[in-house]
């Protein structure tokens, strides 16, 4: 129906007349908050819009309500908590509020430390690669480089020196994190044994 003038007639037995009366009927619209909605985030990203993952085309001007105050209707991972964010409309009586949420998810972002270096003899023991990284590097990553790499650690026997990538992988929208370490390696000294013929009288040497 369409809001209006709504006319209540009663009719009459002449030489009674009709009577009437009205109601006028105006209409609110109703709230729109939209539909429920979620995002994942980097913890590392920018701010996102949290009104714009919400669906189904909400009023704007409402407000919003959550683990962490909500300024200018962004998500700033470097400030807030992730969890539930509430967006409230507040409806023109007799019409209720209407509301909806927006969950918002946040993965880390990797620390591959930063790049390191070593130098090791052609002789040496195995050096531990991680341990050359800077920084405070996360666990857990792969190395690649010029030889294949066993258990983090550079061997000089078996393996090749050059640039070592230490890569550690990310859950999206993080991006993958890596550094580096260059080994350099140094040949091991080696004295050739020297024979000498001398007569026992001879003067020493």
């Amino acid at each position: 129906m369409s809001p209006g003038v709504y006319t209540y007639t009663l009719n009459a037995t002449a030489p009674c007349v009709s009577a009437s009366a009205t109601v006028t009927v105006t209409e609110n619209a109703p709230t729109n908050a939209g539909t429920n909605g979620s995002v994942t985030v980097c913890d590392i990203g920018g701010a996102v819009n949290l009104f714009a993952q919400l669906g189904g085309g909400p009023t704007a001007g409402g407000a919003w309500s959550g683990p962490s105050p909500v300024v200018g209707g962004n998500y700033d991972p470097a400030t807030m908590s992730p969890g539930v964010y509430t967006y409230t409309v507040n409806g023109i009586a007799p019409c209720a509020n209407a509301s909806a949420t927006v969950t918002v998810n946040e993965t880390s972002s990797p620390n591959a430390g930063t790049n390191g270096s070593v130098t090791v003899c052609g002789n040496s023991a195995a050096t531990n690669l991680f341990a050359q990284l800077g920084g405070t590097p996360d666990v857990g990553g792969t190395w690649s480089g010029p030889s294949p790499v066993v258990g983090g650690n550079y061997d000089p026997a078996t393996m090749s020196p050059g640039v070592y990538t230490y890569t550690l992988n990310a859950t999206p929208p993080c991006v993958s994190a890596s550094a580096t370490v260059t080994v350099t390696e140094n040949a091991p000294t080696n004295v050739a044994p020297t024979a000498v013929s001398q007569c026992a009288t001879s003067a020493a040497r």
